[in-house]
């Protein structure tokens, strides 16, 4: 993978065109957002960035390829770094994940250490309280992976003064997927967000028809390709628990998109 130290998230760019449909027009009339909401999965290890000359490249550091770290770290045009890979499916299933790779260190793009770290610190004692955690004794990095969250997509410390690249700056954490899905809804004061259901009732259909909305732009994303819906589904934590490919309403959405 190339990397571009002016942009380590270039590489995004390329993986949307791939992996979603794209519309020019779309892409140039859509006001970037402000904030997300969703499923954070969180990758923490030892990458090599090697200098080959034509720019960049990083690969995660296996020793037995690379050298020792005392050999890498005397070699020109190559170091080590801590990243943090940061992968964000969103509540709302019609927007696209949200990618982001940082150095844990880096003193040049200090983002993780100025913004992200420091966001997640400030929630550590509401993800010891969802977790059942004790308070100073467990890593919030590690800890937060795997659990839905708001946050703030924030201008990254190193922006030049023409320059707009933006960073995750968390703000909540939530005890599962439903209160997520409530706080975006308020966020954005959907008024078709149907309220959880009461102790007692059957809740069921009412979560499920709520659900179907985010069907046809799944089937958008799948370029109505049955397969690639199916996939989509399977990896969606949104969808996932309540429809598979043979599911009525996703049936009906793919017989409406082939018409």
């Amino acid at each position: 993978m190339t990397y571009n130290l002016d942009n380590p998230n270039e590489h995004e760019t390329l993986v949307d065109i791939a992996d979603h449909a794209y519309d020019a027009f779309d892409e140039a009339m859509t006001d970037e957002p402000s904030m997300f909401f969703g499923c954070v999965e969180i990758q923490a290890y030892r990458a090599i960035f090697i200098n080959d000359g034509s720019g960049w490249n990083m690969s995660q550091y296996v020793p037995e390829m690379h050298g020792t770290e005392a050999e890498v770290n005397k070699a020109d045009g190559k170091f080590l770094s801590t990243q943090i890979d940061f992968n964000i499916t969103p509540a709302n299933a019609g927007l696209k994940m949200i990618q982001r790779s940082m150095g844990a260190k880096n003193r040049k793009r200090p983002e993780f250490a100025r913004v992200v770290r420091p966001s997640i610190e400030a929630l550590s004692d509401e993800i010891a309280k969802i977790k059942s955690l004790q308070s100073g004794q467990f890593n919030p990095l590690k800890e937060l992976s795997g659990m839905w969250v708001a946050g703030e997509f924030v201008p990254r410390p190193s922006n030049k003064e023409d320059e707009t690249w933006t960073t995750l700056k968390f703000t909540r954490v939530f005890a599962n997927q439903d209160e997520c899905i409530e706080a975006m809804n308020a966020h954005y004061n959907n008024e078709d967000y149907d309220e959880p259901a009461e102790e007692g009732d059957d809740g069921h259909n009412e979560d499920k028809t709520a659900m179907i909305p985010f069907l046809p732009p799944l089937w958008e994303q799948a370029e109505h390709d049955r397969d690639k819906m199916a996939a989509l589904l399977t990896e969606n934590p949104l969808l996932n628990e309540t429809f598979t490919i043979e599911s009525p309403e996703v049936v009906a959405v793919m017989g409406e998109g082939e018409e």
